[in-house]
């Protein structure tokens, strides 16, 4: 009897270890679902350091694009229910991707665990600052002129780039071409170079090119100005009411990893996310700390999902 209940400890995945035990602890994956020089991967690097002293464990931060972000799910549904492997996804792949592509039968709240949100994210339509448009209604009408002939980028179908270039060619009847990348920042390398034409780009990776001078910033896609960048418009104040397309980050690990073990992770995560060393680099970035339960979570997802789904359905199937 003492011999099977050793062997079955041993066998048990064993739960993180407090900060005492750090030589002793197995490193922590942050699965950061983006290319590097992503929003995602930023955050994912801000996070890294504090949240491994949380958790007494080094975290290291693997990239992994793709398929709108939904690529990073993979390696953590995978890991051992342990809670050492976490992936750090958005609201578009966890979300509005599996709606709009279902053939890849991805259910992140189904085949991961939620821990906790981490931070609202904002985007911002950008231009070259070589092109002649200098607000929305101007880069519209051009749209307009020659249908099919501008182009702009996004992370993939599903992500909140993508939904907002969507609404935007529905607000205003545009045909345009959507260009898919692995993330944010090589999609913003094409556009500096004038590659494409426009995108909805998330602050992290847009906020320093527009500091120097080097994308023009048109309109932001929220209810209100953003404190970052209060100069500029909303799209809704450009001549589109009701325009609103936001995101959040929030981290995730793998499905069935015992509830002490998530809930010690979203302590370590709520901590982390009030840290000043955590808040100002986020906020300079056009970022707000954003945390949750698990179960609160959850319903975020839940409410996005009956608020959006129906409308970025629709604007998957006018793409096809």
């Amino acid at each position: 009897m003492r011999r099977r209940t050793l062997l079955a400890t041993l066998a048990a995945p064993a739960p993180l270890l407090p900060a005492a035990s750090r030589a002793q602890a197995r490193p922590v994956r942050l699965i950061a679902g983006s290319a590097p020089g992503g929003s995602i991967d930023a955050v994912a690097r801000v996070v890294a350091g504090p949240l491994g002293e949380r958790l007494g464990a080094t975290v290291i931060v693997e990239n992994r694009g793709g398929a709108g972000g939904m690529v990073a799910f993979e390696p953590t549904m995978r890991a051992a229910p342990d809670g050492t492997t976490l992936v750090l996804s958005h609201m578009g792949a966890l979300v509005i991707g599996p709606l709009v592509q279902p053939e890849l039968n991805i259910h992140p709240f189904r085949d991961l665990a939620a821990v906790s949100l981490v931070c609202d994210v904002l985007t911002v339509l950008v231009v070259p600052a070589q092109k002649p448009w200098r607000s929305l209604g101007e880069l519209v009408a051009a749209a307009q002129e020659r249908p099919g002939a501008l182009s702009w980028g996004s992370v993939g179908i599903g992500s909140s780039q993508w939904l907002a270039a969507s609404q935007l060619d529905r607000a205003a009847g545009l045909q345009t071409t959507a260009v898919p990348y692995r993330g944010g920042a090589p999609a913003a390398l094409d556009l500096l170079a004038g590659r494409l034409d426009y995108m909805f780009s998330t602050t992290p990776v847009a906020l320093p090119h527009v500091r120097e001078g080097k994308l023009r910033a048109l309109a932001v896609p929220t209810p209100a100005r953003i404190p970052v960048l209060p100069d500029v418009p909303t799209v809704a104040e450009s001549g589109f009411p009701g325009f609103d397309v936001r995101s959040w980050y929030g981290v995730l690990t793998t499905a069935g990893t015992p509830r002490p073990v998530i809930e010690r992770l979203n302590a370590a995560l709520v901590a982390v996310m009030a840290l000043p060393e955590v808040v100002a680099p986020l906020m300079e970035m056009g970022m707000s700390p954003m945390t949750s339960s698990p179960d609160g979570f959850v319903t975020q997802a839940d409410q996005v999902r009956a608020a959006v789904g129906p409308m970025a359905i629709a604007a998957a199937k006018a793409t096809q």
